[in-house]
């Protein structure tokens, strides 16, 4: 018999087994553990994306130009992310480009240009971050797209790099390196060493892009510029956060 009746009585009122105090916390706290983990890796999304509403006519942030609102409004459907893409590849951001080829071949600068030089964005605790001209490996370095300007060169430097959610953010790891270039305000330098001379760039402003936007990787040859490139909101691939730079004189 697995079951049996037995009547309480004064002297034992609850003659059933009491499941003890202890074990009935159990599922409350593992529910709320549960739910802790949930609203830590929902939040950045969340919250990156309460950013771009603007109730009242507020002024605007400053993160979000309006090339993104048009491109919203042209857009019938919401984005969709690419099943199977590997977006630790370089050539997977853009599709469609026709610099994305070379990637395969290496043959992505001449044979004279060096295959990395190091970017340091102090504001970002982010030192001597390696920039391959030749890879599209984003787990192992930052990558620069092919037939984009050198460093101090007129046109931009286009330089991609991995990011995930912010609080995973590690300097040291190019698979988090750019989980927080969304934080990174105008005004702010940015510093490369290219063949042993040394570059400031200076952050003018920040805007998004969808992936299909590829007038974002043309070079404008009237001034010195840079940009950097990582995927927003945090730990998604639906849109591409720029920030761009102009060359100061050191």
């Amino acid at each position: 018999m697995l079951y049996s009746y037995r009547k309480a009585t004064p002297k034992n009122p609850h003659p059933g087994r009491r499941i003890p105090l202890y074990l009935k916390t159990i599922p409350t706290i593992v529910s709320a553990l549960g739910l802790a983990i949930l609203g830590g890796v929902a939040y950045p999304v969340v919250s990156y994306q309460l950013q771009n509403i603007h109730l009242f006519n507020l002024a605007s942030s400053g993160l979000l130009s309006p090339v993104y609102y048009e491109s919203q409004a042209n857009d019938s459907g919401e984005p969709v992310v690419a099943q199977g893409t590997d977006f630790t590849k370089a050539s997977s951001w853009f599709p469609g480009t026709p610099q994305n080829d070379l990637f395969a071949t290496q043959k992505t600068f001449a044979t004279d240009v060096p295959d990395f030089y190091s970017i340091s964005i102090p504001s970002l605790g982010i030192f001597d971050a390696q920039v391959a001209l030749r890879d599209e490996d984003l787990t192992k370095h930052l990558v620069q797209f092919p037939q984009t300007a050198l460093p101090g060169q007129i046109g931009s430097p286009v330089i991609f790099g991995h990011s995930t959610l912010s609080q995973f953010f590690d300097p040291l790891k190019y698979t988090t390196i750019f989980s927080t270039l969304p934080k990174i305000k105008p005004g702010s330098d940015i510093i490369i060493t290219y063949n042993d001379t040394e570059y400031t760039y200076r952050i003018s402003k920040t805007f998004e892009v969808k992936p299909k936007e590829l007038w974002v990787l043309r070079q404008d040859y009237s001034d010195k510029t840079l940009k950097l490139i990582t995927c927003v909101p945090p730990g998604t691939t639906l849109r591409r956060l720029v920030v761009e730079a102009s060359l100061i004189q050191n």
